[in-house]
């Protein structure tokens, strides 16, 4: 099996941008650096990973004192609201430029460009995932960069140098886009 096929795939719209860097700076910067007000995205993907890493603690928690754990959920959504607010300002609102229909893995992405990209070369990437406003900023590697019959240019990139909170929220994203496809697949058969 190819390496571009050993990763779950989906069909999403997501907002992005994305910045050409050079190899040095892709393998030596932070992606964060490339893209003014990035701190909330920052802090949006660090709250998540609290999150997940408390799930298990909470459940145990709600098992001994459901009062507690109410109380606790209570107050993780009132971060939530936070975290939220915060992204707005990052948020472009529809119906903007920077939102395309992405094609999304754990391993990279593909998508539509008005200019061409060089293949081998680095790009920073900016995606927040809609309608969560979860986001990334990470660099990735141009695949391959082929013209395509609607005028624009069709850019494969492998991410690079991800890390693992990283790849954890796009496998995040992913499952929930899975699922929610599955939702809508069995209210359309009802």
């Amino acid at each position: 099996m190819s390496e571009r096929r050993s990763y779950f795939r989906i069909d999403e719209s997501i907002a992005i941008e994305f910045k050409e860097v050079d190899e040095i700076t892709a393998n030596t910067a932070a992606a964060e650096l490339q893209f003014p007000n990035t701190a909330s995205l920052k802090l949006f993907a660090e709250l998540r990973k609290i999150d997940n890493d408390n799930a298990h603690l909470f459940h145990q928690i709600k098992d001994t004192s459901r009062a507690l754990g109410e109380y606790l959920h209570n107050l993780n959504r009132k971060l939530d609201i936070i975290s939220q607010q915060l992204m707005t300002d990052s948020k472009p609102l529809p119906p903007s430029k920077t939102i395309k229909q992405v094609n999304l893995s754990e391993g990279g992405i593909a998508f539509g460009s008005s200019r061409a990209l060089e293949a081998n070369s680095h790009i920073a990437l900016r995606l927040i995932f809609l309608p969560s406003n979860a986001g990334l900023v990470l660099f990735a590697k141009i695949i391959r960069c082929e013209p395509s019959n609607t005028g624009e240019y069709q850019i494969a990139a492998k991410f690079h140098s991800v890390t693992d909170a990283q790849q954890q929220l796009i496998g995040q994203q992913i499952m929930r886009a899975q699922m929610a496809e599955r939702r809508r697949s069995q209210h359309s058969l009802q």
